[in-house]
């Protein structure tokens, strides 16, 4: 719809202000890492099925019992006016509708390998709604569950599984764009609409929540000359090989607000290959200041290859993890939202010195998953995960 297209331009309207505050001038400013009452102006308050300073006879009817919503490609989808079972395609998706709709039990199927006990802890209402493990990506266990609508990138199903889906009743809403921070604001706002008017409001609020750390990050570091700011690289471990990021990832835009500059932004996969695999003479040849590894067990093959052994972030104990709460913060999920904050910590200690990391994720954790987060589960997560691999 009109409306989605215009919120997408909204968000990149405020990416372009990163040394402003979190919220319009109207507002007043706020800590990094808070969540403010405000909504910014750039954002209508409008409800989901309505478009900004559009009469109703400017859009389409929708049928009896039911509305439209548009995916990120502005082709609308008729779904039901009533949303309570939604299946999302990919285990983000899964996150960022528990955190919309505050535990409200919408969930019927989801992307079940990334789906975590932990997960599973912090959102109880997921193990009811979706008693039967149902795995979005299958037709079959859809129709099972009952889902009324489906959302994700188009190429979790294939034709002929959207065709079933539609024969079904099911309905299907494409989001493609999460590789920026554009395209995942625009991303909550539709899933937002499509789970209803409590929800797309309170995706309103995430987003500026989520620009608002964008903008406090890259507030700290502007002073900061280009000569001066820290290198480093994202690397995956798995399988004893590691791959990188570039600047089509979204991690990219949260190590810029940092402050950071990512060694590998122009880096391009070998011939024939869709994967950044690095190895340790590459690295070697970047020498990042600093390293942030997918999990525990990297930074652990990190710190004991010998032919890494002269790479400045090593020699100088400057190799962390990602954090992981419910999901990885370095790609697509609200938690995301948390990583700026995060980096700035890491590599400009003394510019982030009021940034208390502890603080910022149990606020996130009681303000948008409404769970009370332990000492010992805060630790945990700011320690980022400890499997032996992991997917992106």
């Amino acid at each position: 719809m009109k409306k989605v297209l215009a919120l997408a331009l909204s968000c990149a309207l405020l990416l372009s202000l990163a040394a402003c505050s979190t919220t319009s001038s109207s507002a007043p400013a706020s800590a990094p890492g808070s969540v403010s009452a405000s909504t910014p102006e750039s954002i209508p308050a409008s409800a989901p099925g309505s478009t900004p300073g559009s009469t109703p006879d400017s859009e389409p009817a929708a049928a009896d019992g039911k509305r439209l919503v548009a995916g990120d490609d502005g082709v609308e989808v008729e779904i039901d006016a009533e949303i309570t079972r939604a299946a999302p395609l990919i285990g983000a998706f899964a996150q960022m509708t528990e955190m919309l709709t505050a535990g409200g039990g919408k969930i019927v199927a989801a992307a079940t390998n990334n789906v975590t006990d932990y997960f599973k802890q912090v959102f109880p209402d997921y193990v009811e709604s979706n008693p039967g493990d149902y795995n979005s990506s299958s037709v079959e266990d859809l129709v099972a569950a009952g889902a009324q609508v489906c959302y994700g990138p188009s190429s979790i199903l294939s034709d002929d599984q959207k065709a079933q889906l539609a024969d079904a009743g099911i309905a299907y809403v494409p989001i493609n764009n999460i590789a920026t921070v554009e395209g995942m604001c625009n991303a909550f706002l539709i899933i937002g609409e499509i789970l209803g008017e409590a929800e797309y409001a309170r995706a309103q609020d995430f987003v500026t929540y989520y620009q608002g750390n964008i903008n406090d990050s890259a507030a700290l570091t502007a002073d900061v000359a280009d000569a001066d700011k820290v290198t480093m690289l994202s690397l995956f471990y798995s399988a004893d090989a590691y791959t990188t990021i570039n600047g089509g990832d979204i991690c990219n835009e949260y190590i810029e607000a940092a402050g950071g500059v990512n060694l590998a932004k122009d880096y391009s996969p070998a011939a024939g290959s869709n994967s950044l695999t690095v190895d340790a003479e590459q690295i070697v040849a970047w020498n990042p200041a600093f390293i942030m590894a997918s999990n525990q067990a990297g930074k652990e093959a990190i710190l004991a290859d010998p032919a890494l052994a002269t790479v400045d972030a090593v020699v100088n104990g400057n190799v962390g993890v990602c954090p992981y709460g419910v999901y990885l913060w370095s790609v697509r999920s609200g938690e995301g939202s948390m990583l700026p904050l995060w980096l700035g910590t890491q590599m400009y200690p003394e510019l982030f010195a009021e940034v208390d990391m502890a603080a910022v994720v149990k606020d996130f954790f009681n303000t948008w998953y409404g769970y009370d987060i332990s000492d010992d589960e805060i630790a945990s997560t700011l320690a980022g995960d400890s499997r032996t691999a992991m997917t992106r």
